[in-house]
């Protein structure tokens, strides 16, 4: 997955800047999380039988300005207002080491998340060292912006470029990995309910 450089980022914060028409889109295909992965019996028990993690694809583009990293991720499941759960996503960055994304890396290789949900404003950053891990991450400013359009969610996540403690280096002219989870709220996921890809994709960041 290539990210683009551009001019500058902050106009292209918002889902709907035109900006984004000419930024290659790439398909990440997502699967449900088996249940055999989730941290309780009480989860695995309640939701056997159960139909989850329906968004089968999400379409991503990605920039930066050398400064700044711009995320759009669009996909088909927009919740009906008034439900329990919020529609969300996440984006997963590794920090170091080789962690396993399937199985939300380890101690010794910790993946840093950023996470946007329908009903709180802007992202939050997450840390997880191991499935059922995940804490509050390191501080950074990162924010997020969205917009439904029709049944189709439109969601800009952007953060700093650099790295540093547990926070997933991004640098210009370098590659990493990214992966991703959806949640449904309107089907009642949350936690390890969910969609995600199931391995790293390569993020490579223009020079």
């Amino acid at each position: 997955m290539r990210t683009r450089r551009v001019k500058n980022v902050a106009p292209m914060l918002d889902p709907g800047d035109p900006g984004w028409a000419s930024v290659p889109v790439e398909q990440v295909s997502m699967m449900s999380t088996p249940l055999a992965m989730q941290p309780t019996p009480y989860i695995r028990n309640s939701w056997e039988g159960r139909e989850y993690g329906r968004v089968e694809a999400l379409e991503v583009a990605s920039v930066h300005d050398g400064q700044q990293w711009a995320l759009r991720a669009s996909w088909r499941g927009v919740s009906p207002a008034g439900k329990d759960f919020p529609d969300a996503l996440a984006i997963a960055l590794p920090v170091r080491g080789k962690p396993l994304l399937a199985l939300m890396g380890a101690a010794d290789a910790p993946i840093h998340f950023l996470r946007w949900q329908a009903n709180k404003s802007g992202a939050v950053s997450q840390i997880a060292t191991g499935i059922g891990s995940s804490a509050p991450g390191p501080a950074l400013a990162c924010s997020a912006q969205a917009r439904a359009k029709g049944d189709r969610w439109q969601v800009v996540i952007s953060r700093p470029l650099g790295g540093g403690s547990d926070i997933a280096p991004l640098v210009a002219g370098r590659k990493t990995g990214i992966g991703f989870a959806v949640w449904m709220g309107g089907n009642d996921e949350r936690g390890g309910i969910k969609a995600f890809s199931i391995d790293w994709a390569e993020l490579a960041l223009d020079a």
